[in-house]
């Protein structure tokens, strides 16, 4: 799912007059001479360059991130940190000789619920194969994961008592689209090194070791309440899989995308339905995933454009589903009502690169 915002989140600005599905679908397929070009574009975006200086090269170094901010931003320190609210990465910086957009000093900070933000140098920005590497945050925050290239593994931290579990991983696995999901408690970690249906996926116990190999054609959206919850698009299926094995895709009769978790009521999930992501308005759908059928459609109000895009993520209660908005004034998290369609402002984020929210399949965006 990260690679399919990352493609609508790209085009956000042109959503009246292009077919967001297909270029978003195209966005999926693409690997990694795109990737990087829709990286490159976004990332100068963020940090107001022109669109002159989109076109510059990257240069990545093989030294590690530089410290960014020392004195004002703090290390992540060890012990009880406290519940994370998410995580960002630093944008790039333009250079003028050579010409170009220095990466080396990018480097991966969480904030907590209280809003101290701290630095992650340990956590891996790209790879030495410059292939971007994914941090996760469990859904009640109390989790992070990240990969540490000193440990050549995913590290598995609870942020409140400060223990962590170490899951081996040659740093070359990191693929292009890599994503990470960690569950509540960090017992369960789903990898999936790289888009496309010739790199599978795996769920990995962290406290066993035992891993599952999933179908690369399938990506992680969520693990919550010991059920992974994947999606194959284009042919529309949603698979719940217990952790123990087990569970059958549900086929949808349409193409949808961006699905949420499941809903409080068992049965639910709302997406965008990919006829109507040129609407007006944003819109949502609400799925039956015990019946594969199409229930009502819900347009949303109340943000702040419609030209942005709509993410649909957590549920807030039984009746608002959590999404996060993309537009002007960048980042920022809304509680949609599934009955009216009404949106209210739960935080926001402003323009932060690669935003990862807790309870998310992340992978890195732009």
């Amino acid at each position: 799912m990260t690679r399919l915002r990352s493609a609508l989140d790209g085009i956000a600005a042109e959503a009246p007059q292009v077919n967001l599905l297909d270029a978003a679908i195209a966005g999926h397929r693409r690997r990694r001479r795109a990737t990087i070009a829709l990286a490159a574009a976004a990332t100068a975006a963020v940090v107001g360059l022109t669109s002159a200086a989109v076109a510059l090269p990257w240069r990545w170094g093989a030294a590690p991130p530089v410290p960014q901010q020392t004195a004002v931003v703090p290390d992540l320190p060890g012990g009880n940190v406290g519940v994370l609210s998410h995580a960002y990465r630093t944008p790039c910086k333009r250079v003028a000789e050579p010409r170009g957009i220095d990466c080396d000093d990018v480097e991966w900070r969480v904030v907590t619920a209280a809003g101290k933000t701290y630095r992650v140098p340990q956590a891996l920005v790209h790879t030495a194969g410059n292939h971007d590497a994914p941090v996760a945050l469990s859904r009640d925050g109390h989790t992070f994961a990240y990969y540490s290239r000193q440990a050549q593994a995913h590290v598995v931290r609870d942020m409140v008592t400060g223990a962590e579990v170490t899951v081996p991983l040659p740093e070359e696995e990191i693929e292009v689209g890599s994503m990470l999901a960690v569950s509540d408690g960090g017992r369960y970690l789903v990898f999936d090194p790289r888009e496309g249906t010739r790199y599978p996926g795996r769920l990995i116990d962290t406290r066993t070791g035992k891993r599952t190999t999933i179908n690369g054609k399938y990506e992680p959206v969520t693990i919550k309440d010991g059920v992974v919850q994947w999606i194959r698009y284009i042919k529309t299926d949603l698979w719940f899989m217990p952790v123990a094995g087990g569970g059958k895709p549900v086929r949808f009769d349409g193409r949808f995308i961006a699905p949420s978790e499941l809903a409080p009521d068992g049965r639910t999930v709302v997406a965008i339905d990919g006829e109507d992501v040129r609407a007006a308005r944003p819109m949502l759908t609400v799925l039956d995933v015990k019946t594969g059928r199409t229930g009502r459609q819900v347009a949303v109000s109340g943000l702040p454009s419609n030209r942005g895009i709509v993410h649909p993520t957590r549920w807030h209660n039984a009746t608002e589903v959590e999404v996060r908005y993309s537009g002007k004034g960048g980042w920022a998290l809304y509680a949609v009502n599934v009955g009216t369609g009404k949106a209210r402002l739960l935080k926001k984020y402003g323009e932060v690169a690669s935003l990862t929210l807790p309870g998310e399949a992340a992978g890195v965006l732009p």
